[in-house]
């Protein structure tokens, strides 16, 4: 692309139209623009609009937008992005004029620029951009020096945008010698003009500057903070060791001085905070991993941080300030300096004066609580990433009983008695008393290691419980204080395994009126108290809770669940989803019970199939299908019509629209249904298995495996129609694609085994040529330890099923006698590797009647074969699996992803029930020495002496021990 005037009058006029309120002319512009940034120069051509001062502001703007999208996505495009890279030549234009263009620019247009440095930054920066450092430093002390703070803090946002990346790095030679020359030039001259900064910002002060004078002062500091953060964040730089006084000095200074010109106004006081929460993270950073140099800075910075936390309000623009602040006293009191705490009623003052303001209840609070309770329960119940003031205030908490347990537990005891005392006094007024006391005991109760169980010495939990907990959840008004019903649950579900079962009975019905709450947090924390209920478990790992317990309030329970899922903003509630699968999980369903059930569940279904939004919920909905389905059908077969007629307008409709998030949850329950009918299946099943057939239908890679589980369950019930027309044929073609691929293998061999076991051996025969010669390709071209494991298993399964003559004259049709180098080269090695009970069973009996049955292998001839072949199976059956567990490498996906690949998620419920293939054997070991017995009982003398030539010592051994525990003989 050629600049010139026209070229700077088209681009100015696209840029506009990209701004344009009218769809026609904006789509127009973004095309020729998607277009143009195809040809060569063209990122050096918009860069020169950008420059031109004759371009209105806003068009320029735009223009630096898409410059900085455009380095984006073209800088270093990836292999398979199918966008043309920016040439070499373009590049080093760029990195030549960028710089000096960003620092002349209006701050808007600064910013994007300074954006689109650091995407090159990332790239290329040091090794591959030596001059940008020099540049920047160059520039720095020219704008320091003419006292150009707007220019200086460009320049400090774009070296922080690029040192960013030294942080959370692997620490490699490579970074640090990559850090090592960013200290060298850009440390000193960011401690001068840090230390400048400081030194204008006390005469600003001082001299009574205003606030317009001070901002810039106060921006330019905050940026040295976290450049200083990324260059400190890998290791402790001689430089700042060398210099820890300075740098300090002023640390300690911005948390303990006032700035009154700044701090009256809202976003001056943001500004001064800002810096303030970069300097606490600066000073944490410092005590977490350089503690010994920064020991003797350390009291001075607790008392520092101690004194600004308690004047700290309660505002949310405060709260990065203090959830900083407070985290580095944390640090401190875990840590080997923790005497700082030791003294007199300093963990009571900390108690007052820090902790119980940051837990109690704000307006913000009770706002999020009923304007966004998605967000909510993120941060009370799951801990979300958002540190929030009242989570860091509670670990501050925890922190300080690292050492100070006694001490903390008896502050925190009489603080939540005075905050109860406070609720009693006039509970309709100070009812965040009691939130807050409940809030402690919660937060600070501890997590037993592996469990569920909790437990805490703050409080007697039962006492507590009847005193304190139960009047709330007995309350009749179900809406009334919902943020004090809400501790309550959570207080119940966190210390639920402590409530006798009885008592716990007793509250089931109220839990249960809970749900018809119209706060969504509570309706939310009462489904989500049921559901963790019904999972705790007895000493032995028994359920406590059995469908018995809620039969008496089943029905209740479920109308209020569906209801539930009728409040505003909870049509997708995944708590109360999360419910109902639970309960159906334990409930005994009777047809009464099942008709609602279904009705709701397929309900919310077709409304979500409209517009599918949260994975969550979407994953309990299908798995609170299928484990209805497999409950109901359990106790009463004939259940299954009703099912399929109600779920089956919801399945076609996925089917039909192609709801690819929502497809291997279709099959899946399709699978089940199948899997519970009795032949012959009615022609609506018949439809979706010809669907199955079709080579469209296995495209995306995250239908596989719910498509697997599918055809097998068709094998297993409609054998005769599967062998009709053709069918077995297509069904063979898709597992030849299958195992073709490592990612897809272990599907194929699914549906061969399921062949295998479930048509007859003349339907099968005139295939397996075909069958072999592509596992045979598979192994020749590709074998990975999973291929082998599972081909093992498949001749295992081929031989119990149809017998050893047809498995060796099968095979020699792909090759003269390749059966017998197949046993020699490929089964004796590996089927030592084979794990699990019914494996281990199948392949140890196959392998078994391979060497007693086969006439090839009872050859003299064959001698070697034969003892080598049982020295593996005594492998196999008598040492334990980590002994011959082989790990397999990781195998990238190789299978091609067409359009949109939704990732694949089992439903538990609606799980395959592998069959035994040899129900009959109990035991495989007995089953070896019983038929070695038999055989050489036939030729006496003869397997001794192979035994003693073939096997190693201790399988020797082994055998010997294995034959006289079950009163066998090997003669």
């Amino acid at each position: 692309m050629e600049w010139n005037p026209e070229t700077l009058q088209n681009l100015s006029q696209c840029f506009l139209h990209t701004l344009s309120p009218i769809p026609e002319p904006r789509r127009a512009a973004e095309r020729f623009l998607s277009e143009a940034a195809d040809l060569p120069n063209y990122g050096l051509v918009v860069l020169r609009l950008i420059a031109e001062p004759s371009v209105e502001e806003q068009t320029r703007h735009a223009a630096a937008v898409n410059f900085k999208n455009h380095l984006r996505s073209r800088w270093l495009p990836s292999a398979d992005s199918g966008v043309s890279p920016i040439t070499p030549s373009e590049k080093e234009q760029i990195k030549t004029l960028i710089v000096s263009l960003m620092l002349s620019s209006s701050p808007r247009i600064q910013s994007q620029l300074s954006e689109a440095l650091a995407v090159i930054g990332k790239h290329d920066f040091p090794r591959n951009w030596p001059a940008l450092l020099p540049e920047l430093v160059s520039s720095l002390q020219k704008a320091a020096l003419a006292g150009d703070y707007a220019a200086v803090n460009g320049i400090l946002g774009t070296a922080n945008s690029i040192f960013k990346n030294f942080r959370h790095q692997y620490r490699t030679d490579e970074l640090f010698l990559d850090i090592k020359y960013c200290l060298e030039i850009f440390a000193p001259p960011l401690q001068e003009i840090f230390v400048k900064t400081d030194s204008l910002i006390d005469s600003a002060v001082s001299s009574g500057g205003s606030a317009a004078n001070l901002k810039p002062l106060f921006e330019s500091q905050k940026l040295c903070c976290r450049i200083f953060f990324s260059l400190n964040f890998q290791d402790l730089p001689e430089f700042f060791e060398d210099n820890m006084e300075k740098w300090m000095g002023v640390f300690k200074k911005c948390l303990s001085s006032n700035y009154p010109a700044l701090e009256s106004t809202e976003d001056g006081l943001t500004l001064v905070d800002d810096l303030r929460a970069a300097v606490c993270e600066n000073i944490n950073l410092y005590m977490e991993k350089y503690e010994e140099e920064f020991q003797k800075f350390l009291e001075g910075f607790a008392s520092a941080v101690w004194t600004l936390l308690r004047d700290v309000s309660k505002s949310p623009s405060r709260d990065q300030l203090a959830t900083t602040a407070i985290k580095f006293l944390t640090t401190v009191s875990t840590s080997a300096h923790h005497a700082l705490f030791a003294g007199e009623n300093v963990i009571k003052e900390i108690c007052q004066s820090i902790v119980i303001p940051n837990v109690s209840l704000r307006d913000e609070d009770e706002e999020l609580f009923e304007m966004n309770y998605i967000e909510f329960i993120r941060r009370d119940m799951e801990g979300s990433d958002v540190d929030t003031r009242r989570r860091i205030a509670c670990e501050l908490l925890k922190g300080l009983a690292t050492n100070y347990k006694g001490q903390v537990t008896e502050v925190v005891s009489h603080e939540i008695q005075k905050l109860l005392s406070s609720f009693s006094s006039n509970p309709a007024v100070q009812w965040k008393d009691k939130d807050c006391a409940i809030y402690l005991v919660v937060s600070l109760a501890t997590k037993k290691a592996g469990g569920a169980s909790v437990s805490t010495d703050l409080i007697d939990v039962q006492s507590f419980f009847a005193s304190i907990i139960l009047p709330e959840l007995q309350s009749h008004d179900v809406n009334s204080f919902p943020m004090l019903k809400a501790g309550s649950l959570k207080f119940l579900t966190m210390f639920r395994s402590h409530l006798p079962k009885p008592f716990a009975m007793q509250l089931f019905p109220e839990l249960v009126r809970f749900l018809k709450a119209e706060s969504n947090v509570v309706h939310s924390y009462a489904a989500s108290c049921i559901e963790k209920l019904l999972l705790v478990k007895e000493e032995g790992g028994r359920s406590r809770y059995v469908a018995g317990d809620i039969s008496p309030f089943l029905l209740q329970l479920m109308t209020n669940l569906f209801d539930a899922l009728k409040f505003p903003e909870s049509e997708e509630n995944q708590y109360i989803m999360k419910c109902i699968m639970r309960v159906l999980g334990v409930a005994e369903i009777s047809g009464e019970v099942a008709g609602p059930c279904i009705g709701g569940l397929t309900s919310v279904l077709s409304e979500v199939c409209k517009n599918p939004k949260n994975p969550t919920f979407n994953h309990y909905i299908f798995e609170s299908v299928a484990v209805l389905v497999r409950r109901a059908c359990e106790r009463d077969i004939s259940l299954i019509s009703a099912f399929e007629t109600s779920l089956f307008p919801s399945l076609q409709m996925i089917l039909a629209n192609d709801i690819a998030e929502f497809l291997p949850y279709a099959f899946q329950l399709l699978a089940q249904l199948v899997e519970l009918n009795r032949p012959p299946l009615s022609p609506n099943y018949m439809q979706i298995f010809l669907l199955l057939l079709s080579p469209e239908s296995w495209k995306r890679s995250g239908n596989v495996p719910a498509l697997v589980r599918l055809l097998q369950a068709f094998l297993q019930k409609a054998p005769h129609e599967v062998t009709q027309e053709n069918r077995l044929s297509q069904v063979l073609g898709i597992f030849e694609k299958l195992v073709a691929a490592p990612s897809t293998d272990e599907q194929g061999f699914y549906v061969l085994n399921t062949v295998i076991e479930y048509l007859a051996y003349g339907a099968i025969a005139p295939y397996m040529t075909g069958v072999w010669s592509a596992l045979f390709t598979r192994l020749q071209n590709k074998k990975t330890i999973k291929f082998q494991k599972s081909l093992v298993v498949f001749m295992s399964l081929f031989l119990v099923k149809h017998g050893h003559a047809h498995l060796v004259d099968t095979m020699n049709t792909v090759q003269p006698n390749i059966f017998t180098t197949i046993v020699q080269q490929f089964w004796i090695p590996n089927v030592k590797l084979i794990m699990g009970s019914v494996e281990v069973k199948l392949t140890a009996v196959a392998a078994t009647r391979l060497i007693c049955e086969t006439p090839d292998l009872l050859h003299p001839a064959a001698s070697k074969i034969w003892g080598a072949m049982l020295d593996s199976i005594v492998t196999l059956v008598s040492r334990p699996e980590q002994e011959r567990a082989v790990e397999e490498p990781e195998m990238p996906d190789v299978l091609e992803n067409v359009g949109y690949t939704a990732a694949f998620v089992s439903l538990h419920n609606a799980g395959r029930r592998e069959a035994d293939p040899l129900p009959d054997i109990r035991d495989p070991k007995q089953f070896v020495v019983a038929s070695l017995a038999r055989l050489s009982a036939a030729s006496p003398g003869r397997y001794p002496q192979i035994i003693g030539e073939n096997l190693e010592k201790a399988n020797q051994a082994a055998l010997l021990q294995l034959c006289s525990a079950y009163n066998s003989i090997i003669v």
